[in-house]
């Protein structure tokens, strides 16, 4: 079986010795910018050395993320900080804006990149697009089952990555706006404000029935018990979410995983419920789950109750409000009681007060932070907390073992030689003096040649090749032996890289006339409106679910075709669809890179808004897949314009419309109405009525699924730039998109006069500019 890497996050040095010490192969961290954890600690430049040098010395990789998308003005403080990472050392970048990966395969060609997460790669030709396109590695959308991962990573031979423990987010990575578009911060940005951490309810239009709770709160991921099959599956490296954790947690997690790991490679044997009850221990929101490794279970893998940590049951609180543990506990142990918590100040047991008291003990706690028929939870365990911060506290606890043959000969120099990786080092010292009064015996020599001190060495085996009795200084033995450790320590840290050559780019020329607008509809009413007003470019979405527009419908009225953004074990029966309607459209939409791999050659391809497109050299990435863009939608007028001004590929704007919030594998509607779980299917609850969420503020957010059973949740309000058309066009801007969501025709008729007039007529209360305006940071 191949050796698998096992991937650690650090978001601090503590963490970062916390995950090398426990057994990490690599580390993924992110400096003070362009990381999509903004608000960890990252590392400055100083402290980024420090990390590659300790991890190198150790033989870890390290990974650096810069997986934001990339205003205009940044790009070049982020090629800047790319060359300053190459020339420390860092084994990769980690990154989700194509702008960046066009500029450093120009200027660092063999810096090698893995796409981030946030690339929404889940499907075999989106994977090898990037592949061909220069990544090394693909880290995959978390939403994948393993015979999915298994088709990637062995059938094409792909390299990847996945999540095998920690937070699951509710949307495919690179896909959420809601964070953005409800307080400005953006995912995608590395601010996200966890809109899905917050109640929601679930609201029938039709029946007026209603759901509530944390309804787009999923569990943590965790598959230590599944080590062996994900191992199977081809993968190359095991990636632990945590970046935000404290250290403690990454010691535990990772030292959980090595065991599970080696228990596989190695045969060696480990407790793996043992270990599954430690990460319980850790952080858990009502348990955890496998993300969809083995299938989408629906409300299975929520946290429909509690968004935080749950902690494990300690036990119930009795009428004398005494507790019979369920869990050993200490004091200053965290305790959980519904929502609020407590740390364990005493401990009495018969009458006595304790320090700890054991699983079967009946007690009482102070403070007394509960009453009679309260379930309390454990939340931390202070002496599980306690033994790994052990661990990172001495970064250098870990040790190499190293094999010394010596030479101690009077009047020569003291010589010491050892092999490491396959190379000799050897290194000479001071002259061996003759002894004046007592010589220098063997045992004290082994004595000092074994000090290792801040090392990650340690001389297990000292073996004389010559000794003869003789007298050296002890620091200059000491001297010598640093000396020996240097020399590979500098080997190991050693950095030679050719800089400086640049590739050249081909670009794609638009054959085609370019629409000026392009109208988007998923019903027959709304294509009829459209047409009505003479709109002759119109985007059918026969992929919802409820859409009625057939097949013919489109081969009888010459429209584009609005392809989904995620495809999985479907693509082959989506481009057999496509293939069947090529000869009857204009071209396709999506944001989807298989279908952009798999029609680029066929069609007219225009790239949908979750592309994320955010500064002109983006663009350039797609010269030979696009033909036009639709830019992102976090943009700013000043920064749409700037994009559009400086790229060489036609771009288009969304002028009007709801736009996509999120698309998730799990359907909040089926889990909810539906009591989609692992032992029953849905009934196609999503069929029996129209629906929509409402957060805390009372705001509504449409909520539709596809064909594929795939949730979308839209904007509560449409974005509105009609007013603004005329601005765009004397700027440069002639394309726009118009999508229409769940509008009736009487709506779409009323928007599309408006657009035709450039002017909205009418309450413009229930509408947004979105980010035009503001934009994000």
């Amino acid at each position: 079986m191949n050796k698998i890497e096992l991937l650690a996050p650090a978001g601090s040095m503590d963490s970062l010795y916390a995950a090398v010490q426990c057994g990490a192969d690599a580390v993924y961290l992110g400096g003070n910018k362009f990381s999509a954890r903004a608000y960890a600690s990252n590392f400055d430049n100083e402290n980024m050395k420090k990390a590659v040098e300790y991890c190198h010395i150790y033989e870890v990789k390290i990974y650096v993320t810069i997986n934001t998308l990339m205003k205009e003005r940044e790009l070049k403080e982020a090629l800047e900080y790319a060359k300053f990472l190459y020339s420390i050392g860092v084994d990769a970048l980690i990154i989700q804006d194509t702008a960046l990966a066009v500029l450093i395969k120009e200027v660092l060609p063999d810096f090698e990149l893995h796409a981030s997460t946030q690339m929404t790669v889940h499907n075999g030709e989106g994977a090898s697009l990037l592949k061909d396109n220069g990544f090394k590695r693909i880290v995959l959308s978390r939403e994948l089952s393993l015979n999915e991962i298994k088709y990637i990573s062995q059938d094409l031979n792909i390299e990847t990555e996945i999540f095998v423990h920690g937070a699951l987010c509710v949307c495919y990575s690179g896909q959420c706006l809601m964070s953005s578009l409800i307080g400005g911060r953006s995912g995608n940005r590395g601010r996200c404000a966890q809109p899905c951490r917050l109640p929601y309810t679930i609201v029938d239009n039709i029946s007026g029935k209603e759901k509530k709770g944390y309804l787009l709160s999923p569990k943590d991921i965790c598959t230590i018990e599944n080590i062996k099959d994900i191992i199977e599956s081809g993968t190359t490296s095991l990636k632990i979410e945590g970046r935000m954790k404290r250290p403690e947690y990454v010691a535990a997690v990772v030292s959980s995983y090595r065991k599970a790991i080696d228990s596989i490679l190695k045969g060696s044997d480990v407790d793996i419920e043992n270990e599954n009850k430690k990460l319980l221990q850790l952080f858990n929101r009502e348990g955890f789950s496998k993300a969809y490794f083995f299938g989408n279970v629906g409300k299975d893998m929520m946290a429909y109750n509690f968004p935080k940590n749950t902690g494990i049951m300690l036990g119930k609180v009795q009428k004398d409000l005494s507790i019979v543990l369920q869990e050993d506990l200490s004091i200053r142990d965290g305790i959980r009681n519904g929502e609020k918590g407590f740390t364990v100040s005493k401990i009495i047991q018969d009458g006595n007060e304790v320090f700890e008291a054991a699983k079967g003990s009946k007690i009482k706690l102070k403070p007394v932070d509960f009453k009679s028929g309260n379930i309390l939870y454990k939340t931390s365990d202070v002496k599980l907390l306690s033994s790994m911060e052990s661990i990172y506290k001495n970064p250098f606890g870990k040790k190499v073992d190293l094999d010394l043959k010596v030479k101690f000969k009077l009047n020569e120099p003291i010589n010491l030689i050892t092999t490491y990786r396959g190379r000799k080092y050897s290194v000479e010292g001071e002259l061996v003096q003759e002894a004046l009064k007592k010589p220098l015996d063997k045992d004290k020599l082994k004595e000092h040649l074994k000090k290792s001190g801040s090392t990650p060495f340690r001389v297990a085996n000292v073996q004389f090749d010559d000794f003869q009795e003789g007298f050296m200084p002890i620091s200059s033995i000491n001297e010598s032996r640093r000396k020996l450790i240097e020399a590979i320590e500098n080997e190991l840290l050693k950095v030679n890289r050719n800089k400086g050559i640049k590739i050249s780019k081909k670009e794609k020329a638009f054959l085609k006339p370019i629409p000026k607008y392009m109208i988007c509809v998923n019903m027959v009413e709304q294509m009829k409106a459209a047409f009505e007003n003479e709109f002759c470019d119109v985007v059918v979405d026969v992929f919802y679910k409820k859409s009625d527009i057939k097949d013919q419908m489109i081969k009888e009225n010459n429209v584009w075709l609005k392809v989904p953004n995620i495809i999985k074990e479907e693509f082959p029966a989506v481009c057999s669809k496509i293939e069947k309607l090529l000869p009857y459209i204009k071209g396709i939409v999506t944001a989807n890179l298989g279908i952009v791999n798999k029609f680029k050659e066929k069609t007219v391809i225009i790239g949908d808004y979750k592309l994320n497109i955010f500064n002109p050299i983006s663009t350039q990435f797609y010269n030979n897949l696009l033909d036009v863009i639709c830019i992102s939608v976090e943009l700013n007028k000043s920064e749409m314009l700037s994009l559009a001004r400086n790229s060489k590929m036609p771009c288009q704007v969304m002028v009007y419309g709801k736009v996509e919030n999120m698309v998730s594998e799990y359907c909040v509607v089926g889990s909810t109405f539906g009591n989609k779980g692992v032992v029953q299917n849905c009934n196609r609850a999503c069929e029996k009525g129209t629906f929509y969420l409402k957060d805390r503020m009372g705001a509504h957010f449409t909520v539709n699924t596809d064909k594929y059973c795939r949730c979308h949740i839209y904007n509560s309000v449409p974005t509105n730039l009609i007013d603004n058309i005329d601005e765009l066009e004397k700027a440069g801007i002639n394309n726009y998109r118009i999508d229409f969501i769940d509008e009736t025709y009487d709506e779409v008729n009323n928007v599309l006069k408006c657009v035709k007039q450039k002017e909205w007529i009418g309450d413009f209360s229930k509408f947004t500019r979105g980010h035009y305006k503001r934009g994000v940071e």
